[in-house]
């Protein structure tokens, strides 16, 4: 299971893939085999995890043999095996592909381009060809082979390459673009999705790439590489638990995988020394203020030298008294007290704090500037359009345009034109329905 295991498209299914499944998946290949047969053949194998158990073990009875046995080690992703018998059936076409992605898995690119004799005039065998180049990391053979075999390939299939020679080329952006494309025609493109989630994931965007390799996820087989980033994602936002959920995944398909057993042994290591690191940082936070000395306050002389000769020299020391130990003390009155209440108040402190008290207050400055309210989503106002624009939960790409304008509320959106977001690259007239769907639920729309 690794990144070329990732299912490819190379010519469209006609077929309802709503339908129930009526055939065995070895028979659609027992007959003649050409790409379509190959294509229904994988669609079937992945059909349900009953059939997938079903032909691991059927693979491994007497029963199986020939071209079949082949294919279905193939499907399953054991090439080394099915190298043994698909070669001697290299001179079928569709065989040929399946034994050119074996090598490539392999990698032995060299063998995988020789048994690739038909590129020139075989749409499927010159995607192939195209993706072990890709494999080599030959961007501008890449970009030759892309002019030279371009034409032949399906529109959805030569934008996906040109997204990967923008990848080698450096422009991140165009690929993600072209990939955006992509799966705007096939959304269920797995390698465009692997792609573009690896892309915004390499661009620090993890929300977006969480979500896009969530959904490569659904299309089989699974991509080994999908699973990993999918784990180090879930790690590095804390939740541990996922991510040795995604590792496992590995493990099973790959149970001698080094970063994997590396990673799962990491996750579970954070897993049981975890601690809530924003409690942390409140304990921080709320230790510095009770250490705040007294005398940097703009205290009166008698309040202050009354607090001296008590003992009090910080504000953890005066949270500890009380209003009428204060007030029992010599020369110190109701002026006084007042004046230290408003210093707590303004602390989110009072007197006769407990200790359990002051663990779970919220402690820290209550009088610091705040942002204006138009600039400062509220997610409990009855104002719609005040409220943070991430409740209209938007689409990936269409929370990718609200991000790149630095919209941050829903009446920001709102104040938006059309033109002014049509102007946006990569930003559609289906991006631009979704949008104006989602203001008119809150009886909002867009500027002009």
């Amino acid at each position: 299971m690794t990144e070329s295991s990732a299912h490819s498209r190379e010519f469209p299914d006609h077929g309802d893939r709503s339908a129930p499944v009526r055939r065995d998946p070895i028979e659609v290949v027992s007959g003649a085999i050409d790409h379509r047969a190959i294509q229904e053949f994988r669609r079937r194998v992945f059909s349900s995890v009953h059939e997938l158990e079903r032909l691991r073990d059927w693979v491994e009875s007497p029963m199986a043999g020939g071209i079949q046995r082949g294919l279905v080690l193939w499907a399953l992703g054991d090439h080394q095996r099915a190298v043994e018998v698909l070669e001697g059936e290299a001179r079928n076409p569709a065989i040929a592909v399946c034994l050119a992605r074996s090598y490539h898995t392999l990698g032995r690119y060299d063998d995988a381009e020789k048994v690739l004799s038909a590129s020139d005039i075989d749409p499927v065998q010159a995607a192939a060809l195209l993706r072990v180049v890709e494999a080599r990391g030959d961007g501008e053979r890449l970009q030759r082979e892309i002019e030279r075999l371009g034409d032949m390939l399906e529109p959805v299939e030569r934008l996906y390459f040109r997204g990967r020679a923008r990848e080698f080329a450096g422009d991140a952006l165009g690929a993600i673009a072209a990939y955006d494309e992509v799966l705007a025609q096939d959304e269920q493109h797995a390698e465009a999705l692997f792609r573009l989630a690896l892309n915004v994931d390499l661009r620090g965007e993890d929300e977006e790439a969480r979500e896009l390799y969530e959904r490569a996820l659904m299309i089989p087989p699974v991509n080994e590489s999908v699973v990993m980033n999918l784990g180090v994602l879930y790690e590095d936002a804390g939740n541990y638990r996922r991510a040795m959920q995604c590792f496992d995944l590995v493990l099973q398909a790959s149970p001698n995988n080094p970063r994997a057993r590396m990673f799962r042994r990491d996750a579970a290591a954070a897993l049981s020394m975890f601690y809530d690191e924003d409690q942390e940082r409140r304990e921080d936070k709320r230790n510095k203020v009770l250490r705040t000395p007294i005398n940097d306050f703009e205290l009166s002389v008698r309040s202050r030298n009354c607090l001296a000769k008590m003992g009090v020299y910080t504000l953890g020391d005066l949270v500890k008294k009380t209003e009428a130990e204060l007030l029992s003390y010599k020369n110190f009155g109701e002026t006084s007290l007042l004046e230290i209440k408003e210093i707590l108040k303004n602390k989110g402190l009072r007197l006769g704090m407990g200790q359990d008290e002051l663990m779970t207050a919220s402690i820290g400055e209550t009088d610091e500037p705040q942002l204006a309210s138009e600039e400062m989503p509220d997610p409990s106002s009855p104002d719609p359009s005040r409220r943070p624009v991430t409740e209209l939960d938007l689409s990936v790409r269409s929370r990718r345009i609200v991000d790149l304008l630095k919209i941050r509320s829903i009446g920001d959106l709102a104040n938006k034109t059309e033109a002014e977001l049509l102007a946006c690259p990569n930003f559609g007239q289906t991006s631009l329905n979704e949008i104006k769907t989602k203001l008119d639920e809150l009886g909002l729309s867009l500027r002009g």
